[in-house]
């Protein structure tokens, strides 16, 4: 029997080499291959680039910090590589500023230009995160981006990515990798944040406030209330999904006994709640999950109980907010829950003077903290690839708190408590910086940089007021000033009109709905309105306002660039454009002092607020840009990248 086995395989194996040979050679010569380009991708994931991105650390203060000896682990990165600033877009907006450091493209290809663009048909504003369209199947969100981000070219040759809160993505690409998506999440009502504040003092509301206010009283010494959600269909009718809950008075003073959701727990005067998780209800057997945390501001008489904007649960999100969808739930299980708002402080809240400093400064911390934790763990697993983390605590704190460290500021307060804060977060960022630095192989490629820098808000300017006073502009008959939207433009007579926060766009005919310019005058009233707005001065005190402005084709090339302003105004430091010009709105004044605690910004001439770059490699190019950031990553895996506007910071370009 084994002899008669053994000589039948012999005759197979003959049939085989006699007819087949030829194919068994191909295959071999196929398995050849793919084995050598796993090797030569196992190659390139033992390479590894790690880039934290830090929004608005600022050229000068980094500066000023390191020369004082505060920032020892930037300075050993610099030391050990390289520092420069960092030239960032026009405008320097953070949604446009890292979307070109993630495609490596001008505004004019990726399609951002502003947090706020315009419907042409309508004039009507929208945030340019991401597109909302209702289909047959259901809700569809997409992101406006046009153009390729790095993670999406290293995926295709099968090089992972780790992606932490980069802004601008939601929803999250599908990328060899992990994902998990930044600014651009909304809450769960669909808006970039709406917070709530339960009081017994109706007078507290305000008119133009970004939250919600629920008048409250305690009966039978109980209160009675409701956490409000997504708008849903009841009856034929629109309605705000609600959970109901009730308060009543702890065992000790300044606590209250909360109960909602099926679950009791207890607020602390004073304190923060844990993640408290919440389920409405939205259709038949349909729930939209969610998660909330409660700051119970005072309780007896002056009670007030301030509730974030509704977070999704990263457990249960609404929509995908990671990629693959599964991991925003394995990172809660692992690491805690964590906010998934895309932008998680509640900066009106404390604005408005729903929230104290100390409150914001506290969650400030627990955001911080939250992503630390998620960094530390994930940069633990990393093995290779790309490896990016964002964050935006810099960012927060010095639009809320350079009143204190600004003596020139119409809202400056002396607090000694306050007056270092800054300065306090950019040494917790340097110590971020020192822990990634220590935890890494030492051939790793570590990247630190920032979209922009920083600068006072003293004074906020009506661009569409300035544009009326200057005949380019005009209001309906009896109308004298308008509040947002453009509701009382007579677009008959109109021919340019302000959105954003600091374009300029010509009524022109064909492209603007209402428009009245022919093209053929389009260009010569740019150039009169850029000639008129760099002589506007300060009623005041006659400063200069205006330092710079840019016409969109000298800035911008690409296939987007008709979505762009016709002009975008560079102010000097010290001025922006106002809240109502970035909706439309055309106030009576022209220019009015900022009060607000919202009291520094980054929206001046770009030329004001240059971003950092840090790096142990030594970076050769001149004048580096955000731009330069995708192409430096596709050359340290030696990928070929084609269509970028930047260059390798690490290959001099003389």
């Amino acid at each position: 029997l084994l002899a008669a086995m053994a000589g039948g395989f012999v005759l197979f194996f003959r049939f085989f080499f006699r007819y087949f040979k030829w194919l068994f050679v191909l295959g071999i010569i196929i398995l050849a291959l793919f084995m050598g380009g796993t090797l030569i991708n196992q190659q390139r994931h033992h390479k590894r680039v790690v880039i934290l991105g830090i929004d608005a650390m600022d050229a000068a203060v980094t500066e000023r910090l390191l020369n004082e000896g505060r920032l020892p682990n930037l300075a050993a990165l610099r030391n050990a590589g390289s520092y420069s600033r960092l030239r960032t877009t026009v405008p320097a907006e953070t949604v446009v500023a890292f979307t070109s450091v993630a495609t490596g493209v001008n505004p004019g290809k990726h399609g951002i230009f502003d947090f706020i663009m315009r419907d042409p048909q309508d004039h009507m504003p929208y945030l340019s995160l991401n597109e909302v369209s209702n289909t047959p199947t259901g809700v569809h969100i997409t992101n406006r981006r046009r153009a390729a981000a790095f993670w999406e070219e290293l995926s295709r040759r099968r090089i992972p990515s780790r992606v932490f809160f980069f802004p601008n993505t939601f929803p999250p690409d599908r990328i060899e990798g992990v994902m998990l998506s930044g600014m651009g999440v909304p809450d769960i009502t669909g808006t970039t944040g709406r917070f709530s504040y339960y009081t017994h003092d109706p007078e507290l509301a305000d008119s133009d406030s970004r939250g919600r206010h629920v008048s409250v009283m305690k009966k039978n010494g109980v209160i009675m209330s409701a956490l409000y959600g997504p708008k849903v269909m009841r009856g034929g009718r629109e309605e705000e999904a609600r959970i109901p809950f009730t308060l009543h008075d702890g065992e000790k003073p300044g606590e209250m006994v909360m109960r909602i959701a099926g679950g009791t727990s207890v607020l602390r005067k004073g304190q923060w709640s844990d993640w408290q998780k919440v389920a409405f209800n939205i259709g038949l057997f349909r729930k939209a999950s969610g998660m909330v945390r409660f700051y119970l501001a005072s309780t007896g008489d002056s009670f007030s109980l301030y509730a974030t904007p509704v977070n999704f649960d990263p457990e249960e999100p609404l929509f995908s907010i990671s990629s693959p969808a599964s991991y925003s739930r394995t990172a809660a299980r692992k690491y805690g829950l964590y906010p998934t708002l895309g932008m998680p402080h509640d900066t009106w809240g404390l604005q408005e003077g729903k929230l104290s400093e100390g409150a914001f400064l506290d969650q400030v911390e627990g955001v911080l903290t939250s992503r630390q934790r998620i960094l530390r763990a994930e940069l633990n697993k990393f093995r290779g690839g790309v490896f990016f983390f964002y964050f935006d605590t810099l960012d927060i704190v010095q639009h809320m708190f350079y009143r204190y460290c600004d003596s020139s500021s119409p809202s400056f307060e002396d607090n000694a408590r306050f007056r270092e804060i800054i300065n306090g977060y950019y040494e917790k960022i340097d110590s971020i910086v020192g822990e990634v630095v220590r935890s890494v192989p030492a051939d790793t490629t570590v990247m630190v940089l920032s979209d922009h820098g920083f600068s006072p808000f003293r004074r906020q300017v009506h661009l569409n007021r300035w544009l009326e006073a200057n005949g380019f502009l005009a209001l309906k008959p009896g109308v004298a000033d308008s509040d947002v939207m453009f509701d009382s433009v007579d677009w008959s007579r109109t021919k340019a009109y302000a959105l954003g926060f600091g374009g300029i766009y010509i009524n022109r005919i064909g492209r603007d709905f209402y428009g009245i310019v022919p093209e053929i005058l389009a260009h010569a009233i740019a150039r009169e309105l850029s000639e008129r707005l760099k002589g506007f001065r300060d009623p005041l005190d006659g400063k200069n306002i205006v330092r710079n402005v840019y016409a969109s084709p000298d800035i911008y090339t690409g296939a987007c660039v008709d979505s762009a302003p016709d002009l975008y105004v560079g102010f000097e430091p010290g001025y922006r454009a106002s809240w109502q010009t970035a909706l439309g709105g055309v106030p009576a004044a022209l220019v009015e002092d900022n009060a607000r605690k919202w009291s520094g910004d980054h929206l001046v001439d770009p030329s004001c607020v240059p971003g950092v770059v840090f790096s142990n490699k030594k970076i050769l190019k001149k004048d580096p840009s955000v731009l330069d950031i995708a192409p430096s990553v596709y050359a340290l895996f030696g990928v070929r990248a084609n269509g970028m506007d930047g260059k390798d910071l690490f290959v001099n370009d003389e």
